[in-house]
């Protein structure tokens, strides 16, 4: 891994360099929250991008770059194909790319089929994560195996130095990109990894202080030992099921495919389901071993938290904090987990 400087004053130049290789999308506040933006070479200061970098993660998981909520994937007679074009997404944070490589790479590419267009776009999209300097108090990455900043995933990472930027490169996809950039990337000043250091450091003791108590080491048995439905239907008593939690996290990956006629053919169709909806574990015949919402409840943390730790050695939770965020009914996932 190599490292490189860019001036504040540059970040618009790095933008526009970027788009080169492809539709280049990066984080830009709205509502005090930061978005993606497709970046259209507009004329905003530095300042502004600079403060959207620094920001936590952006409302939308960097999985929706990668999986459509509805999509074409097959049809019959006829020949089909997609013409994936190179995309460029700048500030996923480690929770974020986390989601991606342990999770839906997991789930997409390493079952007994692979998915030929999230395969595709996962070699096509050049990522660029981001340092997360600024924690919110729904965050809770270090609890659940992470941290606020990426060393590893991303093609590229960035990180905040004393006057400017501190850009890793981490991958040849990254490398190649950079190459093309020209000049205005500098040498890294030792001044600005001790700062960038310093930053990452706070930002640990911050999300510790936030998040003082560990979970429970033995989560996947006291989950699947859990069997009080009273239990789970308290952590449900202010739910409105209005499944916020469920579309804005970055590691759910449930999906449903069907045929519909087109012509005198058929289109397969995929589309992201939730294991919230009151159909979601329904069967033939009608039975349903899922009808209960407090049942739904339970078979989501057995999957995130029992199951796909077992059978891949990791959480299928980043501690992103999306779901607690987003929650109308002010349900906070971690205090779940303490009460087991």
């Amino acid at each position: 891994m190599r490292s490189i400087f860019l001036p504040l004053a540059s970040i618009p130049t790095f933008y526009t360099q970027l788009a080169k290789y492809g539709e280049t999308y990066y984080p830009r506040v709205f509502d005090r929250h930061a978005i993606y933006e497709l970046w259209r070479e507009e004329e905003i200061a530095a300042e502004e991008l600079h403060q959207a970098l620094k920001m936590v993660r952006p409302v939308e998981p960097l999985k929706e770059f990668f999986l459509g909520s509805r999509e074409r994937v097959a049809s019959f007679p006829q020949l089909f194909s997609k013409d994936i074009k190179p995309k460029v997404i700048v500030g996923a944070k480690d929770c974020d790319i986390r989601s991606l490589i342990e999770i839906q790479d997991n789930v997409y590419l390493k079952g007994v089929l692979e998915d030929p267009f999230y395969k595709e776009r996962r070699e096509k999209y050049l990522v660029v994560t981001v340092d997360c300097p600024e924690p919110a108090d729904t965050c809770f990455c270090l609890r659940i195996g992470g941290k606020p900043y990426s060393v590893w995933g991303g093609d590229l990472n960035l990180s905040f130095g004393e006057e400017g930027i501190i850009v890793d490169v981490l991958s040849a996809k990254g490398e190649e990109a950079v190459e093309k950039m020209g000049d205005f990337l500098k040498e890294v000043d030792k001044k600005e990894i001790k700062k960038r250091d310093k930053h990452r450091t706070d930002a640990e003791r911050k999300l510790a202080k936030i998040n003082p108590d560990e979970f429970a080491p033995d989560l996947p048995d006291r989950i699947e030992h859990q069997l009080d439905t009273t239990f789970w239907a308290k952590a449900l008593a202010n739910c409105v099921d209005c499944q916020a939690c469920e579309r804005i996290c970055p590691t759910c990956y449930c999906f449903l495919l069907y045929d519909i006629p087109v012509g005198k053919g058929v289109e397969r169709v995929k589309v992201l389901d939730w294991c919230y909806h009151a159909a979601y574990g329904r069967v033939g015949g009608g039975v349903n071993p899922l009808a209960h919402f407090s049942h739904r409840l339970r078979n989501r943390f057995e999957c995130k938290f029992m199951a796909f730790p077992r059978n891949f050695k990791v959480s299928a939770c980043t501690g992103c904090g999306r779901c607690i965020a987003g929650c109308t009914g002010k349900i906070d996932i971690r205090e779940v987990l303490r009460a087991l």
